[in-house]
Order: C-alpha cells, then sequence, then structure tokens
C-alpha cells in the first residue's frame, strides 16, 4: 500500500473542510476517478488515525514550537488558577487569535481525515481504525463547544459552504450519538486492526471504556438542564446514562486504562518532549512560566482545614530557592498592601511557604531579575524534576526526565471524582464519599509512581502514614460538612488539585459547579466578568459569512445555567 505525503492526500482527497476552518466543498468525484491520482483504496488507514492521534495531543496540550503556551489545556489551567494568567482583566486576556491553530486541527485535520477514512475504513472492514477515529473527533468537537459554544457541525460535515453553528445541546447530542456508533464499530469484526495506535496499542476494550467514559463526561456536564432546557441533553437523560455506564463498569476506573498520551526525551526531527518543558527549560535559567500562587498556597498545609502537606507537593514543583523575594527588584509587589478585595485572608504577591515563588491571578507585570529564583515545575505531569529541597538553579535543558511528560487527558481518577459529583448532585449509583477517596488515592498513586525514580532516596518521598493522613482529612472534613454545598466545595477542590496539567476538565468543572469557591481573586479588582467562554478563533469568523464574533467573554456555553453575576470569579 502507497504512504503519500500528508498535504498531497488532502489534496487529492478534497474533503471538504479548508485550511482556515468552516468553508465547505465537496468531494470531487472526477478527480477520484483521475488514473494519475490515488484512490481511496490506495491510501494507508494508519496515516489518517496517526495524524488524527498526534493532532489529538497537540490540540489538547499544544506543540513544542508554542513553548507550551498552545492547546486547549494551558487557557483553562490559567483562568482556574492551576496555572498562572498573565492577563490583567479577563476581557482581554485571550485574543480571538488564541484557538486559531486548534480550531483548525478539529475541522481540517480530525474531520477531514475522518471523511477520507470512513469510507475507506467500511470498504477494508477497518471497523477498529473508523471506531478510534470517531471517538478523537467526539472528544475535539465537544472541546470546542464546551469553550466557545455553538459552532457549525452538522452542516460542516456535509460539505455545506459556509456552514451556520449548531446549538451546543444539539452538537452534544450528535456526539453522544457518534459514541455509540464508535461502540458498535470497535465491537465488530475488524478485518485489519491498528497496530500503531499511540494511546492503547491497539487494544479496543479500552477505547471501549473511554467511549463509555466520554458519554458519562456530556451527561454529567450537562446535568444542570432540564427536559425544557434540551431534548438532547438534561439531568434525566444524565441520570439514567450515567447509572447505565456504571452498571455495565465498562469505563475507565483503573489506572491501566488512563488515556494519556506520553511524551518522550527526542528534542529533535522532530521535537517530542511535553511542550511545557520545552518551553521552560530550553534556555539557561527559565524563561518561560510563572507557577500559580494560588495553588502552591493550596497544597502547603495550613489551608482549606488542612493541617497536613499535601503528597504531590515537591512532584508538581520544583524549587530554585529555599526562600522568597526579599526586595522590590526582585519583585515589585513585594511589601505592597494587598489590594482591598483580598484582605488579609488570602495569599497576595507571595506564597506563606518558603521557595513557593510564583505569581498572582492577573498580575502581568514585567519580568524581573528571577529566572533562577522563583518555583517551576517539578517532574509529575511535564517531565521535569522532582524537588529534594537540593534548592539548585535549574541551568539545563537534560534535568530530571527531559520532558518525559504526559498529557493526563482522561484518568481513572478524573472518572472517580465526576462520580462523586454525580452521586451527590444527581443520585446516581453509588456513594460519593467512596468515590472521592478513591479518586484522591488513585491521584496521589499515579503522581508518586511517575516520580518514583527521581524520588527514591531523597528522604522527601511521602511515607504511606503521611498519605493516608491526607486522605482521612479530607473525609473527615467531609463527614463533618453540614450541607451539599460544603461537600460539592471539597469534592471539587479536591478534584481540582487532582486535575494539575489538564486545563479542560478544571474550566469546565468550575463553572459547572462554582468549585472551588475560594480561588484567588484576579488581582485588578474584584470583577463578575470571567471567562464563560473564550472568543470565537479569528478564521472560523473571517471565513465564514454565517458566523460572527461574540461581543464578550461572559456569555454562557449551552449546559452553563448558573447564575450570570456571583457565582464565579
Amino acid at each position: 500500500m502507497k504512504k503519500i505525503n500528508h498535504k498531497s492526500l488532502l489534496k487529492i482527497f478534497a474533503t471538504g473542510l479548508l485550511l482556515l476552518g468552516t468553508a465547505c466543498e465537496t468531494i470531487e468525484l472526477d478527480l477520484l476517478d483521475d488514473p494519475n491520482a490515488i484512490s481511496l483504496s490506495q491510501a494507508d488507514l494508519n496515516f489518517f488515525l496517526n495524524s488524527n492521534q498526534v493532532t489529538l495531543a497537540e490540540f489538547f496540550e499544544g506543540t513544542s514550537a508554542s513553548g507550551g503556551n498552545g492547546g486547549m489545556s494551558n487557557p483553562g489551567m490559567e483562568v482556574t488558577r492551576l496555572g498562572h494568567m498573565n492577563g490583567l482583566v479577563y476581557q482581554n486576556s485571550y485574543t480571538a487569535n488564541e484557538f486559531n491553530f486548534e480550531w483548525e486541527q478539529v475541522y481540517s485535520t480530525i474531520i477531514s481525515n475522518n471523511r477520507a477514512l470512513e469510507p475507506l475504513a467500511i470498504e477494508q472492514e477497518a471497523f477498529q481504525h473508523l471506531g478510534i477515529a470517531q471517538i478523537i473527533e467526539a472528544y475535539a468537537v465537544t472541546t470546542l463547544v464546551d469553550f466557545m459554544g455553538d459552532i457549525p457541525y452538522s452542516e460542516a460535515v456535509a460539505g455545506v459552504s459556509n456552514p451556520s453553528r449548531d446549538p451546543g445541546d444539539q452538537t452534544y447530542g450528535a456526539m453522544l450519538d457518534l459514541l455509540d456508533e464508535a461502540i458498535a464499530n470497535l465491537n465488530a469484526t475488524s478485518a485489519v486492526t491498528y497496530t500503531s495506535d499511540l494511546f492503547y496499542g491497539g487494544d479496543s476494550d479500552k477505547w471501549i471504556k473511554l467511549a463509555n467514559t466520554l458519554k458519562l463526561k456530556l451527561y454529567l456536564q450537562s446535568r444542570l438542564l432540564s427536559s425544557g432546557d434540551s431534548e438532547f441533553v438534561n439531568s434525566t437523560i444524565s441520570t439514567s446514562g450515567i447509572n447505565a455506564i456504571i452498571a455495565s463498569g465498562d469505563y475507565i476506573s483503573s489506572p491501566a486504562d488512563d488515556f494519556q498520551f506520553n511524551w518522550s526525551s527526542t528534542d529533535n526531527n522532530p521535537d517530542s518532549r511535553h511542550p511545557s518543558f520545552a518551553g521552560e527549560f530550553d534556555s539557561p535559567g527559565i524563561i518561560g512560566d510563572y507557577m500559580s500562587n494560588h495553588l502552591m498556597n493550596e497544597l502547603n498545609a495550613g489551608v482549606n482545614d488542612k493541617t497536613v502537606v499535601d503528597p504531590r507537593l515537591r512532584y508538581y514543583f520544583y524549587r530554585q530557592l529555599d526562600r522568597n523575594a526579599e526586595n522590590t527588584v526582585e519583585q515589585d509587589c513585594f511589601g505592597a498592601l494587598p489590594p482591598a478585595h483580598y484582605g488579609f485572608s488570602i495569599p497576595f504577591c507571595t506564597t506563606d511557604f518558603p521557595g513557593y515563588w510564583g505569581r498572582d491571578h492577573g498580575d502581568n507585570s514585567g519580568i524581573p531579575p528571577d529566572t533562577g529564583s522563583r518555583a517551576t515545575f517539578g517532574v509529575y505531569p511535564v517531565g521535569g524534576v522532582f524537588d529534594d529541597s537540593s534548592f539548585e538553579p535549574i541551568v539545563s535543558r537534560s534535568i530530571g526526565t527531559q520532558g518525559q511528560g504526559i498529557s493526563p487527558i482522561m484518568l481513572s481518577s478524573y472518572v472517580n471524582f465526576m462520580l462523586a459529583e454525580s452521586a451527590l448532585t444527581l443520585n446516581t449509583t453509588g456513594d460519593a464519599l467512596t468515590y472521592l477517596t478513591q479518586g484522591i488515592t488513585q491521584s496521589i498513586n499515579k503522581v508518586i509512581a511517575f516520580g518514583a525514580d527521581q524520588a527514591a532516596g531523597s528522604g522527601f518521598e511521602p511515607t504511606e502514614t503521611e498519605i493516608s493522613d491526607y486522605i482521612d482529612q479530607i473525609t473527615t472534613n467531609y463527614m463533618n460538612a453540614t450541607s451539599d454545598a460544603e461537600r460539592m466545595n471539597i469534592i471539587g477542590t479536591e478534584y481540582h488539585i487532582a486535575l494539575y496539567g489538564n486545563g479542560v476538565e478544571a474550566y469546565n468543572t468550575y463553572r459547572r459547579t462554582g468549585t472551588p469557591n475560594d480561588l484567588q481573586p484576579i488581582r485588578a479588582g474584584a470583577v463578575d466578568n470571567f471567562i464563560r467562554s473564550f472568543f470565537y478563533p479569528t478564521v472560523s469568523v473571517s471565513n465564514n459569512s454565517n458566523s460572527d464574533q461574540k461581543d464578550n467573554v461572559t456569555e454562557q456555553v449551552f449546559w452553563d445555567t448558573n447564575p450570570a453575576t456571583g457565582f464565579i470569579n
């Protein structure tokens, strides 16, 4: 079977989605019938699917060339204080150009490849390939809906020029159907199998578990809707759908089934390291991201009724110094009074813990000479270095695991937190506290195992007692809570911590639940204009006459029926 260049394939198949997004054209049959052109039967199924799998990783995480600042996850982490948001105000923090590349990846690569792959897969009875492709498409499309609102789908895939946007709930319904089709295809007998699968090594059972887990996620995401709000997704459908998935047991419940992309230490031809590692450590000294003061403070002891340190702290963050800033040259807010809306109970400018030197939410001040001083990424999940209290400034790209990190797209720990929320709010099968403690346990175990080689012998590996003390304290706090709102905040806070590395689910969960309810406010002032959805990418409006730009970022997506003001900040 002849393999050909990606760009050539797209030209040959002309599948209907132009490079810059949404304008469509139909397949030219005379081109496909041209004896000088490559026919569908001559194309390589693996090519399309390999392309989509790599594209999915880049869609989620960005690329090394972007320095870890691309992808859907990073903005989601930044606005939810898992990372540092540099913008002074929400409205201007992310421009309409922010997601141009990701929009093109979905329409011009993932969907385009799938329209070309589908007839070929059916012809060759390659149902496994088709099922995997459909799951990737469902994840990417629903993520665009979650971040931006209504998007073109039904007319776009049908080849309509200037396709109109579908209502978000309708697209959710279509993606639930697509996931069911994917499961049916993965259960069918395939004449050929996918041997170059970058995620699950060609294991159809694991892909089916992922498909069901993504259905569970969509059900939970839309639980706030009533039957009067939508016929496609609502709380009644969510409850029955989640219970059916729980009863089947066919979802991600074990770390062995985690859906993650594994990056390598290869730094050229191509650079396959975790993009955030490449952006942070490639030059002498640190020139990349600031760490979030809120999260570093959260993981230390004495916060949110916790008297023990989070066992994941030294795996998430690495301290270059054993102190914080000491003057205004190192940190221009040093010694200043906090803004009035902070008061004195919210960390301002710095944390109370030596070496955990980051920035507040929305601090957009200049870059002082602190590149060898401030805290940086640890070993999890970007493949950095474990904090062994050596306090050595990082001056080499060869530190730690050299970028052999992961993109944690959907983990078993996440599923347990989702099921805890579902049990609490929808009364679905199972006990919320049991799911909560299982989620915390799986998250801690995964993080510790990920950095085990670096932590070994350091004397700072968490002991079994320290781990159990942490879980016991969360359990006690949950049992002492006097309302479901308090219990949901505990679930949401622990899920938030476990989501370090996944801004997609953090952004969704924050808007859906309003938790954690004590995130550090944006520094510029008390506001009620949190980004409830991002601007549409410029390419999506400039190339489609049926697409216009939203006026502001406070526009809520279809499943976000929470109050417009006073809910999140």
